[in-house]
């Protein structure tokens, strides 16, 4: 009761699936799960049941993916743009990016996630990120609480 997908380039010595190339104008209504290769945009999307999203940018190859690190001091609540201090204390914290929206950043706090809008913002015209309340800079545990900034993870979208 198996299926598989009529593909010239499907067999038992094919190198690989060949995925429909189409252009944007071209696009069907679109299947829950159907995939395509967009030629005006050079991306393979996907249709998520109400909207075609790129699934990758398959013109600019490997994307670049950059961990900030802070550490708090119980008093800083903004972090970049001079403010705050890295993870060594050494120099004045800068985020190594501009960001656009609380979304495109994941931001975890010794280690533990952190809501976007609920538990820090994007402020300063992108650079610089404030937290609700200032991050202590030792756990319960007494290790270092590391603020790491995580971007590069792209959002899905068109």
């Amino acid at each position: 009761m198996g299926r598989y997908v009529k593909n010239p380039e499907v067999g038992n010595n094919a190198s690989g699936v060949t995925i429909p190339n189409i252009t944007t104008a071209g696009r069907p209504a679109g299947v829950n799960g159907q995939i395509i290769f967009n030629t005006t945009t050079s991306t393979y999307q996907s249709y998520n049941g109400s909207a075609w999203y790129n699934i990758s940018t398959a013109n600019s190859g490997l994307g670049t993916v950059t961990v900030d690190k802070f550490q708090g001091d119980g008093s800083t609540t903004t972090f970049g743009g001079g403010l705050g201090n890295t993870l060594d204390g050494s120099t004045a914290a800068n985020l190594s990016f501009d960001v656009l929206n609380d979304e495109d950043v994941m931001v975890f706090i010794g280690g533990i996630f952190q809501t976007p809008t609920t538990n820090y913002q994007i402020v300063g015209g992108g650079t610089q990120i404030q937290f609700g309340s200032a991050p202590d800079p030792i756990d319960d545990n007494g290790n270092v609480n590391v603020i790491a900034v995580i971007h590069g993870l792209n959002k899905l979208g068109e």
